[in-house]
């Protein structure tokens, strides 16, 4: 699956007959606005519409726009438009992307994002609060509500220098951590692996791709047990590390979480995990850690993860 702006999109008219499709009023009328050409004139210049696809299929939408429907107001910008198709719904889809609108909220440096519902308990699940009620466009009360958007996490946004790019197929949603005990001990995975990446021993931090309809801490907790079998305190999220593998056309969405061991028992690693990677347990100080990193540039996928964790480690150790 990928999230991605309708407007970079090299094939609008597809995306715009699959909105088109959506059994719902707002869906009709965000169709109105795109193939009438007026969608920046009711919305802001500056505004996105999101798609969430899976190949040629569109699995749900929004907007993150400056302005919705609760009109005059100072309240921006907005997340609007939100609509699953029906198959897919079940699933907690709308994650992705509010994930993707709170990225883009970070990288502008905005504190909250709003969103316009009658819904009781929907986005209370995205982490959203009810602010207040507000009239909106057709003169009827709605509920406004607030997402928070963290101003002290990172967002790092990296390419791949060592593999030509020539396009991009999907994303995959990580969740990683960077665990330490009582003594200031990190504890991550080396992984052996010798595939199209090439023949590679690597230091990274354990962690793997959220599970559909998986909320991000329950994820990391389940990979934690799974890698290192670790039972955490999850502390903060350090932040976010949006980068790439050219080699095998993905974009990766890297949550970051500092998490703090509360005690350790059986990993329960997969079979990939045990024989193609022969993943096992490193504990290191803090300079020992950086040293691995550093000396693992030695490989290009080597460079790719430290270029990706080393700003995240240096972080961690200043929240600890």
């Amino acid at each position: 699956m990928r999230v991605v702006n309708y407007f970079d999109s090299d094939n609008k008219e597809h995306w715009l007959n699959e909105i088109r499709k959506g059994d719902w009023s707002a869906a009709a009328f965000l169709y109105e606005l795109l193939s009438k050409g007026t969608f920046f004139d009711a919305v802001g210049e500056n505004s996105r519409v999101l798609l969430l696809t899976d190949g040629d299929e569109l699995i749900s939408f929004c907007t993150y726009a400056e302005k919705d429907d609760i009109q005059p107001t100072e309240l921006t910008p907005w997340i609007g438009f939100v609509y699953t198709f029906p198959k897919h719904r079940g699933h907690h889809y709308v994650s992705l992307l509010m994930e993707e609108a709170e990225r883009l909220a970070m990288k502008d440096g905005i504190s909250e994002v709003y969103i316009s519902t009658n819904h009781i308990g929907l986005y209370e699940k995205y982490g959203c609060e009810f602010k207040t009620e507000m009239m909106d466009m057709n003169g009827e009360l709605s509920g406004v509500y607030v997402k928070k958007i963290p101003n002290d996490e990172l967002l790092i946004e990296l390419q791949d220098t060592e593999w030509p790019f020539e396009y991009t197929d999907h994303d995959r949603r990580i969740a990683r951590a960077i665990v330490y005990d009582d003594e200031g001990f990190f504890y991550f995975v080396r992984a052996e692996r010798d595939d199209d990446f090439g023949r590679a021993t690597l230091i990274e931090t354990s962690g793997g791709g959220v599970e559909p309809g998986e909320d991000l801490n329950t994820a990391i907790r389940r990979e934690l047990k799974e890698e290192l079998g670790a039972e955490v305190e999850v502390i903060c999220r350090i932040g976010i590390v949006s980068d790439h593998y050219n080699l095998i056309h993905r974009h990766n969405l890297n949550n970051y979480f500092l998490c703090k061991v509360i005690s350790f028992g059986d990993k329960h690693l997969t079979q990939d995990e045990i024989e193609d990677f022969h993943l096992s347990t490193l504990k290191l100080a803090y300079d020992e850690a950086v040293a691995e990193y550093e000396k693992r540039r030695e490989t290009r996928l080597g460079r790719l993860v430290a270029n990706r964790e080393l700003p995240i480690l240096r972080k961690a150790r200043e929240l600890m």
